[in-house]
């Protein structure tokens, strides 16, 4: 199942800051491909019993550090344990993060080069300035206890390699710094230490040292001290002597994890050091990357330009120049699938115009799946959906070039998905199309009038429904945009499109409108229940079961929750749905009517059971 690279990344990170405890089960989920997981790992939880406290957000210490326990929040205080930024800022600059790196996934490359080799240069251009730039604005000075501050020691020693044919061996720097700060502490002659400088020299390229033997080994070394009955006057000293080793270890075994996952410490020294010594630049390219990680807000602007800063560093040198004609085709593919504006359309022929010309220009090896893509567009354009589905089918997601296609084929193929097989789907069996379809979904909000709680509803608040709600949203759209209204009668609805996804709800409403027009309007929810169940108005699925098999928590009363969102994203324009229209709205009186009935369902569910 395809998993989303950034939360792996971030569950790696996790897992070399030793954040996993014993027996944690959550460490044989790295590979999850449930982006569901990964929000409710890293996201914001509730951490209190105490509703009024939390919906407040502050405490009675006017603290709102309460509703915090997650992924994220564990690796902050590692990071940042005296809160240089708070709570909030920092979990702003990871998800900074996860938009630059999603900014950087966007843009199409077009070389022949393997994806391993693009992301390598990615990695090599973009984390060394990242990392150098948390260290930088986080270590206050002579903090010798931070996690950081070792890191920072080593990185601006003359055991790390940072010029460009420095070859030397991260590992080897990290031996040297550390038997020489092992030296320079003066232990007691009667210290003995051999466990740590054996263990020390025990160090190896290929292979990492587990933290929690690295601790074993140091308290191996106090056992030992005690035994050799170290004078009295020694022993605070010697312990704070070990408890300083101990910092430096873990924090350069770190460093190390670092190194062989990304063969990198070389370049994160001369970023670093760099930025010592000459501070950061505003208008460079690692000033503008400071001012988006750090600065408050989200600046696309600014994004905007570190990407393409970064771009022009690690793939420019290794792309190939493709023509004119060849990048409008690209760039209109791109405009077909994710633009929400519909007010144009484009006929069939451009379609096979565009595969011809892809499938034999001279770099056709590159482009072709680009001509695919406009293959699959063309049979949706005649209706040929079964066709459609089978060339999606052929194409490996994982050997698709970086940018905008492995988002545009997961999101057609999870539609059409729904369309052709929607009375089949488990749940779960969208996961592995999931992922992919998100990178290219934008982070600006749609624009949706709304009322209260409606965003906070367990159908909004399950990521992986907003990001399949999206993607037959954006489908749908694109279906309007690839049928040209002058080749026929126009169609109130397409039969490429996606619609019927909410007719059980409508059908639940009907029901529950015809009975608050025989009730009186001052009904209230009790009653109301009561003649649910009475009347057999509706039925026990409607009642409490999932009405939209494909996403989850969809029974009515959580329907009812979001109404005006799932109708954004659901509906298909020009479907009726009458009375879902009538309950939906953002007025006094159409926010009332959905609690009550919300409530009144509640009840009868407490009831039939």
């Amino acid at each position: 199942m395809a998993t989303h690279v950034f939360a792996d990344m971030m569950h790696h990170l996790y897992q070399a800051f030793d954040l996993f405890k014993k027996d944690d089960k959550r460490r044989a989920e790295l590979r999850n491909g449930n982006f569901s997981y990964h929000q409710s790992f890293f996201g914001k939880t509730r951490n209190t019993p105490d509703e009024g406290k939390v919906e407040s957000g502050v405490d009675a210490d006017g603290d709102r550090d309460d509703i915090f326990n997650s992924g994220y929040d564990d690796i902050i205080k590692k990071i940042d344990p005296k809160k240089v930024f708070n709570h909030y800022q920092r979990r702003d600059i990871f998800f900074k993060y996860e938009q630059l790196y999603n900014a950087l996934m966007r843009i199409p490359v077009f070389s022949h080069s393997d994806n391993k080799k693009v992301a390598e240069r990615y990695i090599h251009s973009a984390l060394p300035p990242i990392v150098a730039l948390d260290i930088y604005n986080t270590l206050e000075a002579g903090d010798e206890s931070h996690l950081y501050y070792h890191i920072h020691c080593f990185l601006t020693s003359n055991h790390c390699p940072f010029e460009p044919d420095d070859t030397r061996p991260v590992y080897k720097g990290v031996q040297t710094y550390l038997r020489e700060l092992i030296k320079r502490l003066q232990f007691s002659s009667a210290a003995n230490l051999g466990q740590i400088k054996s263990f020390i020299s025990n160090i190896k390229k290929g292979c990492g040292q587990n933290n929690e033997s690295i601790k074993q080994k140091i308290n191996l070394c106090r056992a030992k001290n005690i035994e050799n009955m170290i004078p009295k006057k020694y022993i605070s000293a010697h312990e704070h002597n070990l408890d300083i080793i101990e910092q430096a270890y873990l924090s350069l075994n770190l460093l190390l994890v670092f190194e062989r996952e990304t063969s990198a410490v070389n370049l994160l020294s001369r970023n670093y050091r760099y930025t010592v010594a000459n501070g950061i630049g505003y208008n460079t390219s690692y000033g503008i990357l400071c001012r988006y990680l750090y600065s408050s807000g989200y600046d696309e602007t600014l994004i905007h330009d570190i990407t393409l800063a970064f771009f022009k560093e690690a793939i420019w040198p290794i792309t190939i120049n493709i023509k004119d004609r060849e990048f409008y085709y690209i760039q209109l593919l791109k405009r077909i699938v994710f633009s929400a504006n519909t007010e144009y359309s484009w006929h069939h022929s451009i379609f096979l115009d565009m595969s011809s010309y892809l499938n034999h220009t001279v770099h056709s090896d590159v482009l072709k799946p680009y001509a695919k893509l406009s293959n699959i567009i063309y049979f949706l354009c005649h209706n040929k959906l079964n066709e459609a589905y089978l060339l999606l089918n052929d194409i490996d997601f994982k050997n698709l070039p970086f940018g905008y296609l492995p988002s545009a084929f997961a999101i057609i193929k999870l539609a059409l998905k729904i369309k052709i097989k929607r009375n089949t789907i488990r749940n779960k069996t969208l996961l592995s199309l999931i992922n992919g379809a998100m990178v290219n979904q934008s982070i600006t909000p749609d624009h949706i009038a709304l009322t209260k709680g409606e965003i906070e509803g367990p159908v909004v608040s399950c990521a992986n429904n907003m990001i399949i709600m999206r993607a037959i949203k954006t489908y749908n759209c694109m279906i309007i945009k690839i049928n040209a209204p002058d080749e026929a009668e126009p169609f109130d609805i397409y039969p490429q499109a996606i619609y019927g996804l909410l007719d059980e709800i409508e059908c639940a409403l009907d029901k529950l409108n015809r009975l608050l027009k025989e009730t009186d309007e001052n009904i209230q929810s009790e009653e109301l229940s009561e003649l649910i169940l009475q009347n057999k108005i509706l039925t026990a699925r409607e009642l409490s079961e999932n009405l939209i098999g494909f996403l989850d928590n969809c029974t009515l009363h959580n329907c009812l929750t979001s109404l005006n969102i799932l109708i954004h994203y659901l509906r298909y324009p020009k479907e009726p749905m009458v009375n879902i229209v009538m309950f939906a709205g953002t007025t006094d009186r159409s926010q009332h009517v959905r609690e009550k009935i919300c409530k009144a369902l509640q009840l009868a569910i407490k009831k039939a059971c």
